[in-house]
């Protein structure tokens, strides 16, 4: 099992929650697979050189080098807000 477990995504993601939104397992699974993906362009943007204007480095630290633990981590701590599109 992965850790931080659901509780503590869950839990995370309120603290940056939109108004009068409750997150739930799908908004969860949503915002860490966004994030995983912009930390992944990252990494891949330092091995090309490329410019780091458009994506934001991994705001915690960790022993761990994969993008999805790395993204959970982020989100539990309450680092990563969310807004709902429509």
């Amino acid at each position: 099992m992965n850790k931080p477990t659901v509780d503590h995504i869950l839990a995370g993601l309120s603290k940056n929650a939109p108004e009068g939104d409750v997150p739930n397992r799908y908004s969860a699974v949503m915002v860490t697979a966004r994030r995983a993906r912009q930390i992944n362009s990252y990494y891949r943007s330092l091995g090309e050189g490329g410019g780091l204007e458009d994506f934001a480095p991994p705001l915690v630290t960790g022993p761990t080098r994969n993008y999805l633990t790395i993204a959970m981590e982020e989100v539990a701590e309450g680092e990563i807000g969310y807004r709902l599109a429509g």
